[in-house]
């Protein structure tokens, strides 16, 4: 269309450099070598009238030789404005007149064509997987012509990214900011054939299952998924959280590594593992910010005890919701 032929001679023209050129301007002749007799007659002989043709040759050739001269501010403000005339006449056009031909006119200027895609907040995620399921081809995908909600959608179909914002920078560039699933445990989901674990995120997402080889170093929840009540299931996956939630503050009597497992019961009773020591911790069912806070000035006093390693070694269970609010820790002998 001829708006597009308009608009791209325009955005050309901005941005093509001047050639600097060479040989003699119009009006001027070279002279070579030392000027003899004959140029010391002619000179003479045209006396003041050739000083008068010299210094209206030398105001032609200044003139001229102004056009070479760099862009000035007035000049610039100048080009600005044709610019924006023509995106805005780009603008009308688009409002009252045909979108798609718009589009697509656009989509042949080189001007807007992406150069550089910038991503952020990627660290489980690689750069390079997620450029190519945007779909943006560098010096081919045209800016005008980018569909930021599809580009969108297709990096949301990644599994490690919860949302992800697609910003256009004119003339050129796309920024992309990527928001990640963060895995605080692995959810266990019992199977016919085999188990299956799931990354669970902070929200009790179950974002992706676990491949092989991956990594494993986080609490694992069983039990869950056998739980048939939904709002029992709801309510103790909050408990967990919470639970979570508490040890990734990594007090150094609990930090998170030493937690191995998190179980429910079918009644929605949590039961935590530690790493190191086989007995389990009881928390029950409910108050579990209290229980967590509980459970730290227990394993603070035992391990402040002389052979604190040997006393924690011997411990059967600990029991958090025992007769009112006490804290029970039965140890191996202690009837």
């Amino acid at each position: 269309m001829k708006i597009f032929s308009v608009i791209r001679t325009v955005i050309a023209s901005f941005f093509k450099k001047k050639k600097s050129e060479s040989g003699f301007h119009a009006g001027e002749f070279p002279l070579s070598g030392v000027p003899g007799e004959h140029g010391l007659y002619q000179q003479k002989k045209n006396g003041k009238l050739s000083g008068i043709k010299q210094l209206f040759r030398r105001k032609k050739r200044i003139k001229n030789e102004g056009y070479g001269r760099p862009v000035t501010r007035g000049k610039l403000l100048q080009r600005c404005t044709v610019l924006f005339l023509c995106i805005s006449a780009a603008g009308l056009f688009y409002v009252y007149g045909d979108k798609t031909a718009l589009e697509k006119g656009f989509d042949t200027v080189s001007f807007f064509q992406v150069s550089e895609v910038v991503f952020s907040g990627c660290r489980a995620t690689s750069r390079d997987q997620l450029r190519e399921q945007a779909g943006i081809v560098l010096h081919q995908t045209n800016l005008m012509g980018l569909d930021t909600d599809q580009v969108k959608r297709d990096l949301e179909d990644n599994p490690w990214v919860s949302g992800a914002t697609v910003k256009r920078n004119w003339p050129s560039t796309v920024e992309i900011v990527i928001k990640e699933h963060v895995p605080v445990a692995l959810l266990h989901f019992p199977a016919a054939e085999t188990d299956q674990l799931y990354y669970i995120d902070k929200k009790g997402a179950s974002f992706m299952p676990v491949p092989i080889g991956a990594n494993l170093d986080f609490p694992v929840i069983t039990g869950l998924a056998e739980i048939e009540i939904p709002a029992l299931k709801k309510k103790a996956l909050a408990e967990i959280l919470l639970f979570l939630q508490k040890v990734g503050i990594n007090d150094p009597h609990l930090p998170a590594q030493s937690v191995s497992e998190v179980h429910v019961n079918p009644i929605g009773e949590l039961v935590v593992y530690l790493v190191e020591y086989p007995f389990p911790i009881f928390f029950g069912n409910g108050n579990t910010k209290q229980k967590y806070q509980k459970l730290i000035r227990v394993l603070r006093a035992l391990y402040k005890k002389e052979r604190g390693e040997e006393i924690i070694s011997s411990v059967e269970y600990i029991r958090m919701d025992y007769f009112n609010d006490k804290v029970l820790v039965a140890q191996s002998g202690s009837g």
